[in-house]
């Protein structure tokens, strides 16, 4: 696909939460080879690899003294990172890109998950019958996530104009209740919220996932730059933690969700376990999450959703695969 600038994503303008963010005074997160770490996360399957790797003692394992602090959304807890309000999080390429380009001192240190199943195209099934009717409907978006980057492929492929689409960029949690509404007609968000608005919202249909459009997304584990190059016996530990977590994840699944479900907070353990077979634990980095990344750089860069005149140079800056090499060399071709 073309990664050239579309008009109606001008608006999505900077993140000016990362930005305030990087003014403040630092926060709680772990002081320098304390072994204390604080890991970010949120009450959604995708952070089902930190809230296991805490709650089975596989950080503890390696020596360290881990805890989770939630936030209502990934990329809150990414903004939290950047404040120095945690230590390590996970989430898709566009907010880390984000961070890193207005000068957050942050570095992706392996592959937390991988998934085409999580994002997803939600329709008012009364309304809107193909990807044309669209047009001159009310579409909610979180600004600068991978949704975000999901509807611009969407729209791209399906050939919609995306000046014709009405925008409104809210947080995750609140488009279930704008739908609701019908403040808006459609969104592109994400696990749990999509299934949520399935199972709440009359006449909702789930058009189509990231997978049934091509596309398929990496969550990668963020980490404080200072952490990362000068407490590597504490990045190392936390990176060989993880590792053998998703080692466990994929050989446990049940008892993975149970575990997980502590933070989720599913209905049950079943709806749990579907959530988290959505994602793939590799627990590894590889070459593609560069060439990935460096597209949705262009891509980010184009629309102006964050500063860089070198996309590709800014993805070098961001991948650090130094700790899963000493961590484990095996896990990674970079």
């Amino acid at each position: 696909m073309s990664w050239a600038t579309t008009t109606w994503m001008k608006r999505s303008g900077v993140c000016a939460a990362l930005a305030m963010l990087l003014a403040l005074v630092p926060g709680t997160g772990s002081s320098q080879g304390s072994g204390q770490v604080t890991l970010g996360v949120a009450p959604s399957a995708d952070m089902s690899l930190f809230i296991i790797a805490v709650k089975k003692g596989f950080l503890e394992k390696q020596g360290l003294k881990a805890q989770l602090k939630v936030f209502d959304s990934s990329p809150k807890a990414v903004e939290a990172l950047v404040a120095q309000q945690a230590d390590v999080t996970a989430n898709t390429e566009p907010p880390h890109l984000a961070a890193r380009a207005r000068g957050a001192r942050v570095v992706q240190v392996m592959t937390a998950y991988l998934t085409g199943q999580t994002n997803a195209l939600v329709v008012n099934s009364g309304t809107i019958s193909k990807p044309a009717d669209l047009v001159g409907k009310t579409v909610a978006v979180q600004r600068g996530s991978g949704s975000n980057f999901h509807m611009a492929w969407f729209l791209e492929r399906n050939k919609i104009p995306a000046d014709q689409v009405k925008v409104a960029f809210m947080a995750a949690p609140d488009q279930v209740a704008a739908f609701a509404r019908n403040d808006v007609q459609a969104f592109f968000g994400w696990e749990p919220f999509v299934t949520r608005a399935k199972d709440t919202v009359p006449n909702t249909k789930v058009w189509s996932r990231a997978a049934d459009d091509g596309l398929e997304f990496r969550g990668n584990v963020l980490m404080r730059e200072d952490m990362a190059r000068n407490d590597r016996d504490t990045a190392i530990k936390v990176v060989k933690g993880l590792i053998e977590t998703a080692e466990w994840m994929n050989a446990n699944p049940r008892e993975a969700a149970k575990v997980a479900n502590e933070v989720l907070r599913a209905p049950n353990e079943e709806d749990a376990y579907k959530q988290i077979q959505i994602f793939r634990w590799p627990g590894d980095f590889r070459k593609s999450v560069k060439e990935q990344e460096i597209k949705i750089a262009e891509w980010g860069a184009g629309i102006g959703l964050f500063p860089s005149k070198d996309p590709k140079g800014l993805v070098e800056q961001l991948i650090y695969p130094d700790i899963i090499r000493a961590a484990a060399p095996s896990r990674t071709d970079m």
